[in-house]
């Protein structure tokens, strides 16, 4: 009998939205770890010049996904402000995952400071849908 590759060679199964909301409590955890770290007296990051952290949150979210099987990247866009965010493919589509900066910064521009005992709940995280079809989540990164 003939050996079948048609297995090994589908594409591997996408996670579901689901499987993001299950992972509430790790975003939370990380972009928490990070909203932490800044901990400069004068409330500035000062790494980055008193620019805000939101590409660091953004970065630890994808980070999660990504180590728990879901396909997730950032992206950033400056239409008002500068903000980066997550993208994430899952089998309903493309999802963004986000904590909306004004939740733990204020500012402007490169001028951001951290909003005093900030802390993390699931109201915090925005999850929703940019696409229904998964194929559309290198477009949209495409299109940032």
């Amino acid at each position: 009998m003939p050996i079948r590759l048609k297995s090994l060679m589908e594409a591997p199964r996408l996670k579901s939205i689901e499987d993001i909301k299950k992972l509430i409590p790790q975003l939370l955890a990380a972009a928490q770890a990070e909203y932490d770290a800044w901990d400069d007296p004068d409330g500035q990051h000062m790494d980055y010049a008193g620019g805000g952290i939101c590409h660091l949150i953004a970065d630890e979210i994808a980070g999660v996904l990504n180590s728990n099987g879901i396909e997730a990247t950032t992206i950033s866009a400056s239409v008002g402000e500068q903000h980066v965010w997550a993208v994430a493919k899952v089998k309903e589509g493309v999802v963004e995952v986000d904590i909306p900066p004004s939740n733990y910064e204020q500012g402007g521009g490169y001028n951001w400071t951290k909003n005093p005992d900030v802390v993390f709940d699931a109201s915090d995280l925005h999850i929703g849908f940019l696409s229904h079809n998964p194929k559309d989540f290198t477009q949209y990164l495409d299109s940032y």
